[in-house]
């Protein structure tokens, strides 16, 4: 069992810690969480009794984080190097330092806010600068170079002098933690201690209110995560401080696990496990694995679209508290879409040694394993969008057609399978490559019933009459009777449709409900969906057009009797003509007549609709007269045109009035657009010019009721004037 300098005491301060969390957050929960979680300031709002379960595993993890910074190097062991000792041992106190710098100030906050950012910034230098020479045995000098003007520009970021909270920063982590993973002195614990810590850093919100309200949030739940996860910053420092005792070796640190025997023995002497290159790859095969990601990546090209996923999924959902987050998950998004995996597969087949393989394989199911899980969790109406619409929150368009995001996945799958089978070995990798095979039969080949097959447009549904099948495909196609895909094949739609009938024939309960519940199909519009294809269908569908039809002829029947009942009128002066509308009309509200003098002569700019409603009969102007009706009755209608002024009769009438009219082109014919009317010419044998129009309106009582149906009676002739005479208006 190993030991550490201070094991004990920090052992005992770790314990304490959390004992102490443990009691207080049940007395004390706004206090505790604004000391767990490393917020400044905490935002808290409704605490629910689930709180206590999100603070104490934070407060574990803070403890383990106090014992691993507290507790010093391991006691024993090889021989350690003296202090200083140079650039380790100055980089030793430069990481202890900004250890202690990161713990101090959230214990005990300072009174000026200013000095810890200038202290703090001068720490990180030192540290940045003192890397340089201690990673000389594991990076190459124009790497620790490049991370040296990296760790300068974070720096001066922080401080104002350049773009925060912009991932520079991971541009001096990531080859440090590279040089440290290749260097004998720090172990695989605190590399991926590090490993861990950067990518909690790039996920931590760029704007962070802690809040626990009474139902538990998963996505919460992760930001508080995420932020907990900055604690593991101080291991890491302290750790690699700890670890700087072990005197360096003369090479750096094999970075893979432990050869095989074969490969031992072929390996040159002084030749690190994994570097050994293979025989050449076949050339077909290595061909194949290279352009496997870049066939989804081409079809999506194709369509305009350079992504793969695009916003919506788990993924994105979860990856939003950062714009850092966000930023890199697009960036991940539009290397996949370009088919940027393939670069990585052509480096593995390049340099063919097994950690270049294996690194390749493992990031290209990494991503294929992200791709699915937002691939799965896709809400149902696709949104697409930008990078800006990612960072900004401005909505997004709908995305172009393409690949489903499944095949982002399957594809760099599919080339990670044929890496891993062409490094394997000669026995090992015709069994893989087989397994590879079926593995690309099952997720590339579509099953039988899903095997792609016609697809009836739109187009070819106007060019073909409509029977049988083809009328039921072409009902779905034009009239969306059914909510299925556009690409949904002919035969899929028609196998629904049996299956239907099958559910309507059987008229089981419960099968219905489950047709509602599970599906979305109304039951009691099913068989207009499916009559064409259906025999039960055909005939509940006949049944009920055939009701409606004799419930209609039954209507109208009855509404040519009431016609026939009204009172016929009897002119008292002699007509030009006469014409009593056989047909009961059913006007959406009024009667228009209108004559267009010129393309643009506009009827409304008269008022007279407005005009008509002041004195709720008639109204007439410049080519344009209305009639008001009463939209939920039938109207018997009567059309008489005079040469002359005819007597005034109101006997037997409710409401006369009487307006002028100017005709541009002498066709008075008397419409209605919304119900397809279209009444006789009221003019005197088409005389353009200026006429009077007297419009009659009584109520026929029928079967006892007094709004039987409307009985209208018009009268036109020639005559001067514009002025209204209301001759009897209807009682209050």
């Amino acid at each position: 069992m190993r030991r550490y300098r201070f094991g004990r005491i920090a052992a005992l301060v770790a314990v304490a810690y959390v004992a102490g969390v443990g009691v207080v957050v049940s007395a004390d929960w706004i206090t505790v969480a604004g000391v767990v979680v490393p917020v400044e300031p905490p935002h808290l709002m409704e605490l629910g009794p689930w709180a206590r379960w999100v603070l104490l595993p934070v407060a574990v993890l803070q403890g383990w984080a106090l014992w691993q910074v507290l507790r010093g190097p391991v006691l024993g062991g090889a021989a350690r190097v003296g202090w200083p000792g140079g650039a380790a041992g100055w980089l030793r106190v430069a990481l202890y330092v900004s250890v202690a710098h990161t713990l101090l100030p959230h214990l005990w906050p300072p009174d000026d806010a200013e000095w810890p950012i200038w202290t703090g910034a001068l720490v990180r230098l030192a540290v940045v600068g003192l890397y340089v020479p201690v990673l000389a045995v594991s990076l190459p000098r124009w790497v620790r170079l490049g991370t040296f003007v990296a760790g300068i520009a974070a720096v001066a970021a922080d401080l104002g002098y350049g773009p925060a909270g912009t991932p520079i920063w991971l541009l001096w982590a990531v080859p440090v933690l590279v040089g440290q993973a290749r260097d004998p002195r720090w172990s695989r614990g605190t590399v991926w201690t590090g490993a861990i810590f950067a990518a909690a850093w790039l996920l931590r919100p760029t704007s962070f209110a802690i809040r626990f309200p009474r139902e538990l949030d998963p996505g919460l739940l992760f930001e508080v995560a995420v932020v907990a996860l900055g604690a593991l910053g101080a291991v890491w420092e302290a750790r690699s401080a700890h670890e700087l005792t072990r005197p360096p070796e003369a090479g750096p640190r094999p970075a893979g696990a432990r050869p095989r025997m074969a490969e031992a023995r072929s390996r040159p002497a002084g030749a690190r496990p994994g570097a050994v290159r293979r025989p050449s790859f076949p050339r077909p095969l290595a061909a194949v694995a290279v352009a496997l990601p870049l066939i989804p990546a081409a079809v999506n090209l194709a369509h305009g679209v350079p992504r793969a996923i695009g916003p919506g999924g788990a993924v994105a959902d979860l990856l939003w508290i950062s714009d850092r987050a966000s930023l890199a998950w697009y960036a991940l998004d539009l290397l996949l879409g370009v088919g940027a995996p393939a670069l990585l597969v052509l480096a593995a087949v390049a340099r063919r040694t097994r950690t270049a393989v294996r690194v390749a394989a493992v990031a290209l199911l990494g991503c294929a394993a992200l791709v699915a899980v937002s691939a799965l969790t896709l809400p149902p109406a696709r949104l697409g969008g930008t990078g800006p619409d990612l960072v900004l929150g401005e909505p997004p368009g709908p995305d172009p057609a393409a690949l489903p995001p499944l095949w982002h996945a399957a594809a760099p799958t599919a080339a990670a399978l044929l890496l891993l089978a062409l490094q394997a070995g000669t026995p090992r990798r015709h069994t893989l490559l087989a397994a590879t095979a079926a593995a690309l039969a099952l997720c590339f080949l579509p099953a039988a019933d899903l095997a792609p097959g016609k697809i009836t447009t739109a187009e070819d549904c106007a060019r073909a009459p409509r029977t049988s099948e083809r009328a039921y495909l072409c009902a779905i196609r034009v009239n969306a009777t059914l909510d299925v895909a556009a690409d949904t094949p002919d035969h899929v739609l028609l196998a629904r449709g049996r299956r239907l009938c099958a559910v309507h024939t059987r008229q089981d309960p419960a099968e219905l409900a489950r047709l509602r519940s599970e599906e979305g199909v109304d039951p009691e519009g099913l068989p207009w969906v499916i009559d064409d294809i259906c025999p039960s269908a055909h005939a509940v569908v006949v049944a009920a057009e055939t009701a409606e039809k004799v419930e209609y002829e039954q209507s109208q029947a009855e509404e040519r009797r009431k016609c026939d009942a009204a009172p016929r009128h009897r002119p008292l002066i002699t007509l030009a003509k006469a014409v009593r509308v056989k047909e009961p009309q059913w006007p959406d509200g009024s009667l228009s007549l209108f004559e267009a003098v010129d393309d643009s002569f506009d009827p409304a700019s008269q008022g007279v609709f407005a005009k008509a409603l002041a004195n709720g009969l008639v109204a007439g102007g410049h080519g344009h007269l209305v009639i008001l009706t009463h939209s939920d009755a039938h109207a018997c209608v009567a059309l008489e045109t005079y040469a002359r002024r005819p007597p005034v009769e109101t006997g037997g009438w409710e409401h006369v009035v009487e307006v002028g009219y100017d005709s541009p082109t002498g066709d008075l014919r008397l419409r209605d657009d919304l119900s397809g009317i279209v009444l006789p010419d009221l003019s005197l044998r088409g005389r353009p010019g200026h006429y009077r129009v007297r419009v009659h309106f009584a109520w026929l009582p029928w079967n006892g009721g007094r709004y039987g149906t409307q009985r209208l009676l018009v009268m036109a002739y020639p005559g001067d004037g514009d002025d209204v005479r209301t001759y009897r208006a209807p009682a209050p």
